[in-house]
């Protein structure tokens, strides 16, 4: 197994299962879900699994995409779900595919509400109309048909080398812009905390729950 694999399969191991995953099935499972009540984290759950689509939609697509260009979340996110949701869900977009990510990525994330469209929990379809005319989102189907996107990621890399490549050297790529935004050039941790960053390998053996970026493959492992 060459080193990029390597590095990719513990990616795949640490990021993807270890985090996006858990904490995905912890906000479905961990708190009760009570129709027709507050609390349910029907937006939370919708706008967790759309930052992980737009992530990984980064780093995975044929041709890259430019993140300085407008539309650039849209791209990510919809050329994520065409090459890895199952076949349904995609079915089920396609007549709103145009305004999906509007309505709902960038509903939630800057009105608090989905753009004139709803978020429901435990529904049978992922998205239908109800009878005022509202697009609603299922947040569970919504997760159900990521996780098949991330077992469906994982066939494509077990016989894509090229997929490989360009998701370890794009990752690569956004881990060294992102150190403009280091505030001191050691990172430093405590033994106990709550917060959430990402993290490299260096720190995998404290006892710690901040989560930092994993640390990129090295250049001379290329």
């Amino acid at each position: 197994m060459d080193d990029k694999t390597q590095w990719l399969n513990n990616f795949i191991a640490d990021v993807v299962d270890g985090w996006m995953l858990k904490d995905l099935e912890r906000l479905l499972h961990d708190i009760p879900h009570h129709p027709r009540k507050a609390g349910n984290c029907n937006f939370p759950i919708v706008l967790y699994v759309f930052a992980c689509i737009e992530f990984l939609g980064q780093l995975t697509p044929v041709t890259p995409i430019n993140t300085k260009q407008p539309g650039y979340t849209q791209d990510s996110i919809l050329g994520f779900i065409d090459d890895f949701f199952p076949d349904d869900f995609k079915q089920k977009i396609q007549p709103h595919r145009n305004r999906f990510v509007t309505i709902f990525r960038n509903g939630l994330s800057h009105n608090y509400f989905a753009k004139y469209a709803g978020v429901s929990r435990t529904e049978n379809e992922p998205l239908w109309v109800n009878p005022e005319g509202m697009l609603v989102l299922d947040a569970d189907r919504f997760a159900e048909a990521f996780r098949t996107a991330i077992d469906n990621l994982k066939e494509a890399i077990k016989t894509d080398a090229q997929l490989t490549e360009r998701m370890v050297d794009r990752y690569n790529t956004q881990y060294q812009q992102n150190l403009r935004f280091s505030t001191t050039p050691v990172i430093t941790t405590t033994s106990v905390s709550t917060s959430s960053l990402a993290y490299p390998n260096m720190l995998k053996d404290i006892k710690t729950t901040t989560t930092l970026p994993l640390s990129p493959k090295a250049e001379d492992e290329h």
